[in-house]
């Protein structure tokens, strides 16, 4: 038993190296990055308004919709469907940042 204990022990030692303490009590070699470094060195990001969405096209409405022109509405839904995903506009490859400062938006 005395074995067994001692060989989980140096396993554990082994395994938890890789951890480091942090926190206020914590002593020894801290790798935190200087102050202002990472601030100074990032380029200002390029910011764009998102454009505005194209109306989708009312081909057909609910209230057009009884048993007797069923099939057809379906056919008038899936045109509006498929010209709907053609006028779509491509999303945008910039993202929008927004910055706060005191609980207030600043752009």
């Amino acid at each position: 038993m005395k074995n067994l204990l001692l060989g989980m022990l140096l396993i554990g030692s082994v395994g938890c190296t890789g951890l480091q303490p942090i926190g206020p009590l914590a002593h020894g070699k801290k790798s935190l990055p200087p102050k202002g470094s990472l601030d100074a060195d990032a380029p200002e990001p390029a910011t764009v308004s998102a454009p505005k969405p194209i109306p989708p096209a009312m081909l057909i409405v609910p209230g057009e919709v009884n048993s007797d022109n069923a099939s057809a509405a379906a056919q008038k839904l899936a045109n509006e469907f498929e010209y709907d995903l053609k006028t779509m506009s491509p999303p945008s490859k910039t993202a929008e940042i927004s910055r706060y400062k005191g609980g207030v938006k600043q752009n």
